[in-house]
Protein backbone atom coordinates (compact mmCIF):
# COMPACT_ATOMS: atom_id res chain seq x y z
CA UNK A 1 0.00 0.00 0.00
CA UNK A 2 1.56 3.73 -0.87
CA UNK A 3 2.56 5.08 2.11
CA UNK A 4 0.54 8.47 3.09
CA UNK A 5 2.61 9.52 6.33
CA UNK A 6 3.50 13.43 6.08
CA UNK A 7 0.74 13.94 3.00
CA UNK A 8 -1.25 17.05 4.13
CA UNK A 9 -5.33 16.61 3.43
CA UNK A 10 -6.76 19.13 0.55
CA UNK A 11 -7.98 22.24 1.93
CA UNK A 12 -11.10 22.68 2.44
CA UNK A 13 -13.02 25.49 0.72
CA UNK A 14 -15.51 27.37 1.86
CA UNK A 15 -17.99 28.50 -0.25
CA UNK A 16 -18.45 31.97 -0.70
CA UNK A 17 -22.60 33.88 -0.50
CA UNK A 18 -22.09 37.17 -2.45
CA UNK A 19 -25.56 36.31 -4.36
CA UNK A 20 -28.09 36.45 -2.26
CA UNK A 21 -31.31 35.98 -4.71
CA UNK A 22 -31.42 35.57 -8.17
CA UNK A 23 -35.27 36.69 -10.07
CA UNK A 24 -36.54 38.55 -13.36
CA UNK A 25 -36.05 42.48 -13.28
CA UNK A 26 -38.39 44.87 -13.60
CA UNK A 27 -38.54 45.10 -17.36
CA UNK A 28 -39.35 41.31 -17.31
CA UNK A 29 -43.03 40.96 -19.56
CA UNK A 30 -44.39 38.79 -17.05
CA UNK A 31 -43.72 41.22 -14.18
CA UNK A 32 -46.04 43.55 -13.17
CA UNK A 33 -45.20 45.75 -10.04
CA UNK A 34 -48.08 44.62 -8.70
CA UNK A 35 -47.42 41.14 -8.67
CA UNK A 36 -45.60 39.38 -5.63
CA UNK A 37 -42.85 37.19 -7.36
CA UNK A 38 -42.79 33.42 -6.61
CA UNK A 39 -40.16 30.98 -5.06
CA UNK A 40 -39.02 28.40 -6.76
CA UNK A 41 -36.48 27.62 -3.89
CA UNK A 42 -33.03 27.55 -2.96
CA UNK A 43 -30.78 26.38 -6.00
CA UNK A 44 -27.21 25.52 -6.86
CA UNK A 45 -25.26 28.37 -8.39
CA UNK A 46 -24.51 25.29 -11.25
CA UNK A 47 -27.65 24.37 -11.85
CA UNK A 48 -28.69 28.31 -12.96
CA UNK A 49 -27.87 28.26 -17.12
CA UNK A 50 -26.81 31.97 -17.46
CA UNK A 51 -24.51 31.57 -14.03
CA UNK A 52 -21.97 29.50 -15.67
CA UNK A 53 -19.48 31.43 -16.77
CA UNK A 54 -19.45 32.68 -13.31
CA UNK A 55 -19.28 28.98 -11.88
CA UNK A 56 -16.38 28.53 -14.81
CA UNK A 57 -14.52 31.61 -13.22
CA UNK A 58 -14.77 30.94 -9.27
CA UNK A 59 -13.85 27.05 -10.12
CA UNK A 60 -10.62 28.33 -11.90
CA UNK A 61 -9.61 30.29 -8.67
CA UNK A 62 -10.40 26.94 -6.71
CA UNK A 63 -13.26 28.28 -4.89
CA UNK A 64 -17.53 28.38 -5.24
CA UNK A 65 -20.52 29.86 -4.13
CA UNK A 66 -23.47 28.83 -1.97
CA UNK A 67 -27.13 28.11 -2.88
CA UNK A 68 -28.77 31.02 -4.25
CA UNK A 69 -32.69 31.82 -3.96
CA UNK A 70 -34.47 31.69 -7.42
CA UNK A 71 -37.52 34.01 -7.52
CA UNK A 72 -39.92 33.99 -10.82
CA UNK A 73 -42.84 36.03 -12.03
CA UNK A 74 -46.06 34.72 -12.18
CA UNK A 75 -46.87 32.93 -15.64
CA UNK A 76 -43.05 32.44 -16.87
CA UNK A 77 -42.78 29.18 -18.51
CA UNK A 78 -39.10 29.52 -17.96
CA UNK A 79 -37.76 30.84 -14.75
CA UNK A 80 -34.30 29.71 -14.21
CA UNK A 81 -33.77 31.30 -18.04
CA UNK A 82 -35.23 34.22 -16.97
CA UNK A 83 -32.58 35.68 -13.94
CA UNK A 84 -32.09 39.25 -15.20
CA UNK A 85 -31.70 40.66 -11.01
CA UNK A 86 -29.55 39.87 -8.74
CA UNK A 87 -29.49 40.80 -4.92
CA UNK A 88 -26.13 40.66 -3.18
CA UNK A 89 -24.20 41.06 -0.07
CA UNK A 90 -20.39 42.18 -0.15
CA UNK A 91 -19.16 41.37 3.32
CA UNK A 92 -16.20 43.29 2.78
CA UNK A 93 -13.83 44.58 -0.07
CA UNK A 94 -12.04 40.98 -0.60
CA UNK A 95 -15.29 40.16 -2.29
CA UNK A 96 -14.69 42.92 -5.10
CA UNK A 97 -13.01 40.37 -7.64
CA UNK A 98 -15.91 38.02 -6.93
CA UNK A 99 -18.41 40.76 -7.64
CA UNK A 100 -16.35 41.75 -10.51
CA UNK A 101 -16.74 38.31 -12.24
CA UNK A 102 -20.60 38.23 -11.75
CA UNK A 103 -20.73 41.77 -13.42
CA UNK A 104 -19.17 39.81 -16.59
CA UNK A 105 -22.33 37.86 -16.52
CA UNK A 106 -24.43 39.55 -19.36
CA UNK A 107 -27.96 38.23 -18.50
CA UNK A 108 -27.56 40.36 -15.24
CA UNK A 109 -29.05 43.84 -16.03
CA UNK A 110 -30.12 45.04 -12.16
CA UNK A 111 -28.60 44.63 -9.04
CA UNK A 112 -29.05 45.35 -5.30
CA UNK A 113 -26.44 45.36 -3.20
CA UNK A 114 -25.61 45.75 0.36
CA UNK A 115 -22.43 46.93 1.19
CA UNK A 116 -20.06 46.94 4.29
CA UNK A 117 -18.35 49.59 5.79
CA UNK A 118 -15.10 50.10 3.99
CA UNK A 119 -12.08 51.66 5.24
CA UNK A 120 -10.09 54.67 4.26
CA UNK A 121 -7.92 53.43 1.74
CA UNK A 122 -9.21 53.65 -2.21
CA UNK A 123 -11.37 50.72 -3.88
CA UNK A 124 -10.33 48.88 -6.83
CA UNK A 125 -11.72 49.84 -9.80
CA UNK A 126 -14.38 48.04 -11.20
CA UNK A 127 -16.92 47.63 -14.66
CA UNK A 128 -20.55 46.76 -14.99
CA UNK A 129 -21.22 46.99 -18.91
CA UNK A 130 -24.06 44.96 -18.70
CA UNK A 131 -26.01 46.88 -15.99
CA UNK A 132 -28.67 48.95 -18.05
CA UNK A 133 -32.10 49.01 -16.18
CA UNK A 134 -30.93 49.66 -12.81
CA UNK A 135 -28.88 49.64 -9.97
CA UNK A 136 -29.72 49.79 -6.14
CA UNK A 137 -27.01 50.15 -3.02
CA UNK A 138 -27.37 49.91 0.89
CA UNK A 139 -25.39 51.02 3.05
CA UNK A 140 -24.02 53.97 5.28
CA UNK A 141 -23.23 56.90 3.02
CA UNK A 142 -19.33 57.17 2.92
CA UNK A 143 -18.89 53.54 2.18
CA UNK A 144 -21.31 54.26 -0.52
CA UNK A 145 -19.74 56.86 -1.94
CA UNK A 146 -16.76 55.36 -2.16
CA UNK A 147 -18.61 52.06 -3.87
CA UNK A 148 -19.51 54.55 -6.59
CA UNK A 149 -16.57 56.45 -7.42
CA UNK A 150 -14.94 52.77 -8.05
CA UNK A 151 -17.84 51.44 -10.35
CA UNK A 152 -17.94 52.00 -14.30
CA UNK A 153 -21.46 51.57 -15.47
CA UNK A 154 -22.02 53.44 -18.45
CA UNK A 155 -25.14 51.84 -19.26
CA UNK A 156 -27.17 52.69 -16.19
CA UNK A 157 -30.08 54.90 -16.55
CA UNK A 158 -31.25 55.22 -12.93
CA UNK A 159 -29.45 54.87 -9.59
CA UNK A 160 -31.23 54.01 -6.30
CA UNK A 161 -29.15 54.63 -2.54
CA UNK A 162 -30.70 53.18 0.68
CA UNK A 163 -28.76 55.17 2.89
CA UNK A 164 -27.79 55.21 6.44
CA UNK A 165 -25.82 58.11 8.21
CA UNK A 166 -22.01 57.30 9.96
CA UNK A 167 -22.64 56.51 13.56
CA UNK A 168 -18.99 59.02 13.88
CA UNK A 169 -20.21 61.44 11.91
CA UNK A 170 -21.17 64.20 14.48
CA UNK A 171 -18.11 63.19 16.73
CA UNK A 172 -15.90 64.75 13.77
CA UNK A 173 -17.92 67.43 12.12
CA UNK A 174 -15.70 70.32 11.83
CA UNK A 175 -12.61 68.65 12.27
CA UNK A 176 -12.40 65.53 10.47
CA UNK A 177 -15.25 65.21 7.57
CA UNK A 178 -14.96 61.61 6.05
CA UNK A 179 -13.01 62.03 2.66
CA UNK A 180 -15.90 60.10 0.93
CA UNK A 181 -17.61 63.17 0.73
CA UNK A 182 -15.63 65.15 -1.43
CA UNK A 183 -15.29 62.56 -4.23
CA UNK A 184 -16.29 63.46 -7.57
CA UNK A 185 -17.95 60.45 -9.95
CA UNK A 186 -16.62 60.24 -13.29
CA UNK A 187 -18.86 61.65 -15.83
CA UNK A 188 -17.85 58.86 -18.58
CA UNK A 189 -18.32 56.35 -15.72
CA UNK A 190 -21.69 57.23 -15.41
CA UNK A 191 -22.78 58.23 -18.94
CA UNK A 192 -26.36 57.77 -19.06
CA UNK A 193 -27.44 58.08 -15.74
CA UNK A 194 -30.56 60.69 -15.59
CA UNK A 195 -32.37 59.98 -12.26
CA UNK A 196 -30.92 59.46 -8.71
CA UNK A 197 -33.11 58.62 -6.37
CA UNK A 198 -31.32 58.72 -2.28
CA UNK A 199 -33.49 57.37 0.45
CA UNK A 200 -32.62 57.60 4.27
CA UNK A 201 -32.63 54.45 6.22
CA UNK A 202 -32.04 55.21 9.70
CA UNK A 203 -33.45 52.87 12.49
CA UNK A 204 -33.68 56.14 14.88
CA UNK A 205 -33.76 59.65 14.54
CA UNK A 206 -30.59 61.61 14.42
CA UNK A 207 -30.22 64.76 16.04
CA UNK A 208 -27.44 66.32 13.85
CA UNK A 209 -28.96 67.87 10.46
CA UNK A 210 -26.91 67.48 7.25
CA UNK A 211 -26.24 69.50 4.99
CA UNK A 212 -27.72 68.93 1.13
CA UNK A 213 -24.04 69.49 -0.54
CA UNK A 214 -22.77 67.01 1.53
CA UNK A 215 -25.10 64.44 0.12
CA UNK A 216 -25.12 65.62 -3.64
CA UNK A 217 -21.58 67.14 -3.93
CA UNK A 218 -20.16 64.07 -5.46
CA UNK A 219 -22.99 64.13 -7.93
CA UNK A 220 -22.33 67.63 -9.43
CA UNK A 221 -19.64 66.43 -12.33
CA UNK A 222 -22.85 64.21 -13.43
CA UNK A 223 -23.82 66.94 -15.75
CA UNK A 224 -26.50 65.13 -17.40
CA UNK A 225 -28.55 64.33 -14.45
CA UNK A 226 -32.29 64.99 -14.90
CA UNK A 227 -34.68 63.90 -11.99
CA UNK A 228 -32.69 63.68 -8.31
CA UNK A 229 -34.95 62.81 -5.42
CA UNK A 230 -33.87 63.18 -1.80
CA UNK A 231 -36.08 61.56 0.62
CA UNK A 232 -34.87 62.25 4.44
CA UNK A 233 -36.98 60.72 7.22
CA UNK A 234 -34.81 60.73 10.61
CA UNK A 235 -32.45 63.24 9.92
CA UNK A 236 -32.73 67.59 9.05
CA UNK A 237 -32.12 68.68 6.02
CA UNK A 238 -30.25 71.91 5.57
CA UNK A 239 -30.41 73.51 2.18
CA UNK A 240 -29.18 77.32 2.60
CA UNK A 241 -29.07 79.39 -0.69
CA UNK A 242 -25.29 78.54 -1.17
CA UNK A 243 -25.99 74.74 -1.70
CA UNK A 244 -28.81 75.72 -4.04
CA UNK A 245 -26.84 77.62 -6.37
CA UNK A 246 -24.21 74.80 -6.68
CA UNK A 247 -26.90 72.48 -7.48
CA UNK A 248 -28.70 74.82 -9.97
CA UNK A 249 -24.99 75.45 -11.61
CA UNK A 250 -24.39 71.45 -11.61
CA UNK A 251 -27.95 70.65 -12.97
CA UNK A 252 -28.74 72.85 -15.53
CA UNK A 253 -31.26 70.05 -17.71
CA UNK A 254 -33.04 68.96 -14.63
CA UNK A 255 -36.52 68.41 -14.87
CA UNK A 256 -37.20 67.30 -11.53
CA UNK A 257 -35.79 68.19 -7.97
CA UNK A 258 -37.72 66.89 -5.07
CA UNK A 259 -35.67 66.88 -1.37
CA UNK A 260 -38.75 65.78 0.92
CA UNK A 261 -37.91 65.76 4.63
CA UNK A 262 -39.86 65.69 8.09
CA UNK A 263 -37.50 67.34 9.30
CA UNK A 264 -35.74 70.98 8.51
CA UNK A 265 -33.16 73.25 9.93
CA UNK A 266 -32.89 76.26 10.37
CA UNK A 267 -30.66 76.98 7.29
CA UNK A 268 -33.36 77.08 4.50
CA UNK A 269 -33.53 78.25 0.95
CA UNK A 270 -35.08 81.94 0.62
CA UNK A 271 -36.53 83.92 -2.39
CA UNK A 272 -33.11 83.94 -4.08
CA UNK A 273 -33.20 80.04 -4.90
CA UNK A 274 -36.12 80.41 -6.32
CA UNK A 275 -34.60 83.28 -9.01
CA UNK A 276 -31.69 81.14 -9.68
CA UNK A 277 -32.85 77.79 -10.20
CA UNK A 278 -35.76 79.86 -12.82
CA UNK A 279 -32.74 81.38 -14.67
CA UNK A 280 -30.45 78.52 -14.57
CA UNK A 281 -32.64 75.22 -14.79
CA UNK A 282 -34.74 76.35 -18.14
CA UNK A 283 -36.51 72.85 -18.11
CA UNK A 284 -37.71 71.74 -14.86
CA UNK A 285 -41.23 70.49 -14.08
CA UNK A 286 -41.33 69.99 -10.68
CA UNK A 287 -39.64 71.39 -7.60
CA UNK A 288 -40.56 70.26 -4.07
CA UNK A 289 -38.25 71.86 -1.13
CA UNK A 290 -37.60 71.10 2.60
CA UNK A 291 -38.80 74.85 3.57
CA UNK A 292 -38.58 78.28 2.30
CA UNK A 293 -37.68 80.35 4.16
CA UNK A 294 -40.25 83.42 4.45
CA UNK A 295 -38.81 85.86 6.36
CA UNK A 296 -35.50 86.35 4.78
CA UNK A 297 -36.84 87.15 1.59
CA UNK A 298 -33.03 87.41 0.07
CA UNK A 299 -31.57 90.15 -2.18
CA UNK A 300 -33.08 88.83 -4.98
CA UNK A 301 -36.63 90.43 -4.69
CA UNK A 302 -35.10 94.18 -3.77
CA UNK A 303 -32.86 94.03 -7.18
CA UNK A 304 -35.56 92.48 -9.59
CA UNK A 305 -39.14 92.91 -7.87
CA UNK A 306 -41.42 90.83 -9.64
CA UNK A 307 -43.41 91.65 -12.66
CA UNK A 308 -46.69 89.96 -14.15
CA UNK A 309 -45.71 87.90 -16.64
CA UNK A 310 -46.94 89.42 -20.26
CA UNK A 311 -50.23 87.35 -21.78
CA UNK A 312 -49.96 85.14 -24.20
CA UNK A 313 -45.76 84.57 -23.09
CA UNK A 314 -44.83 80.84 -22.16
CA UNK A 315 -42.63 81.60 -19.42
CA UNK A 316 -41.15 78.98 -17.33
CA UNK A 317 -42.42 75.17 -17.64
CA UNK A 318 -42.45 74.30 -13.75
CA UNK A 319 -45.75 73.08 -12.74
CA UNK A 320 -45.33 71.23 -9.56
CA UNK A 321 -43.82 73.65 -6.92
CA UNK A 322 -44.41 72.24 -3.23
CA UNK A 323 -43.18 72.54 0.17
CA UNK A 324 -42.20 69.13 2.14
CA UNK A 325 -42.21 70.72 5.58
CA UNK A 326 -44.83 73.51 6.14
CA UNK A 327 -43.91 76.88 8.17
CA UNK A 328 -46.06 77.20 11.38
CA UNK A 329 -44.41 80.72 11.78
CA UNK A 330 -46.43 83.88 11.08
CA UNK A 331 -46.45 86.39 8.04
CA UNK A 332 -48.21 89.23 7.89
CA UNK A 333 -50.46 89.40 4.71
CA UNK A 334 -48.78 91.63 2.82
CA UNK A 335 -45.61 89.27 2.96
CA UNK A 336 -47.48 86.62 1.65
CA UNK A 337 -48.80 88.25 -1.57
CA UNK A 338 -45.33 89.70 -2.11
CA UNK A 339 -43.68 86.23 -1.77
CA UNK A 340 -46.87 84.72 -3.90
CA UNK A 341 -45.97 87.24 -6.77
CA UNK A 342 -42.67 86.35 -6.99
CA UNK A 343 -43.17 82.96 -7.17
CA UNK A 344 -45.99 83.41 -10.01
CA UNK A 345 -43.78 86.13 -12.08
CA UNK A 346 -40.58 83.56 -11.64
CA UNK A 347 -43.06 80.39 -12.72
CA UNK A 348 -46.19 81.29 -15.03
CA UNK A 349 -47.40 78.12 -15.31
CA UNK A 350 -47.56 76.54 -11.56
CA UNK A 351 -50.46 74.02 -11.55
CA UNK A 352 -51.85 75.30 -7.97
CA UNK A 353 -53.82 72.20 -7.77
CA UNK A 354 -50.93 70.38 -8.08
CA UNK A 355 -48.87 72.90 -5.79
CA UNK A 356 -50.14 72.21 -2.26
CA UNK A 357 -50.52 69.26 -0.25
CA UNK A 358 -51.25 68.94 3.50
CA UNK A 359 -52.83 66.54 5.94
CA UNK A 360 -56.08 68.19 6.51
CA UNK A 361 -55.04 69.45 10.17
CA UNK A 362 -55.58 72.78 11.33
CA UNK A 363 -52.26 73.62 11.55
CA UNK A 364 -51.59 73.18 8.37
CA UNK A 365 -54.38 75.50 6.85
CA UNK A 366 -53.01 77.88 9.17
CA UNK A 367 -49.45 77.45 8.08
CA UNK A 368 -47.84 80.39 6.26
CA UNK A 369 -47.65 78.09 2.86
CA UNK A 370 -51.51 78.00 2.79
CA UNK A 371 -51.52 81.81 3.03
CA UNK A 372 -48.77 81.94 -0.02
CA UNK A 373 -50.55 79.61 -1.92
CA UNK A 374 -54.07 80.95 -1.52
CA UNK A 375 -52.35 84.05 -2.82
CA UNK A 376 -50.91 82.21 -5.95
CA UNK A 377 -54.46 81.70 -6.74
CA UNK A 378 -55.86 84.41 -6.46
CA UNK A 379 -52.70 86.11 -8.32
CA UNK A 380 -52.99 83.19 -11.35
CA UNK A 381 -57.25 84.05 -11.71
CA UNK A 382 -56.33 88.53 -11.68
CA UNK A 383 -54.18 87.90 -14.55
CA UNK A 384 -56.59 85.55 -16.71
CA UNK A 385 -59.40 88.38 -15.96
CA UNK A 386 -57.44 91.65 -15.89
CA UNK A 387 -54.05 91.01 -17.31
CA UNK A 388 -52.12 93.45 -16.92
CA UNK A 389 -53.00 94.80 -13.65
CA UNK A 390 -52.73 92.07 -11.45
CA UNK A 391 -49.60 92.95 -9.99
CA UNK A 392 -51.24 96.50 -9.18
CA UNK A 393 -53.42 95.54 -6.91
CA UNK A 394 -52.82 96.41 -3.48
CA UNK A 395 -52.42 94.38 -0.51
Amino acid sequence: MPNHAGVSPPKEVHPVALILSLGPSRENPYRSDDDELLTLGSLPVESIPRLRPFVHSLAAFGSRHKAVVVHYARGTTTPLLDVSHAECRLESSSQQSILQRLFHVHHLRSYDVDLPTFGLNPLRKMRAGNIDEGLVLRGELPSTLQFLAALEVPALPSLDLRIRRNQYEALCERNNIDPAYALQLSSPAYASLCKVRIEEDEPHDRFSSIRLSRLLRPFFSLRQLEDVELTLTKSALAAPDYDMRHLANAWRNARRLVFSCTRYSADAPTLDTLYVLAERCPRLVELVLPKLDVQALGVFTENRPPEEPPAGLRGHPLRVFLIACDSHTSIPDEQAVRIARCIDSLFPNIDVEKSWVHDGSIEAILSDWYLIWVNITATKALRKYTPGKAYLVKT
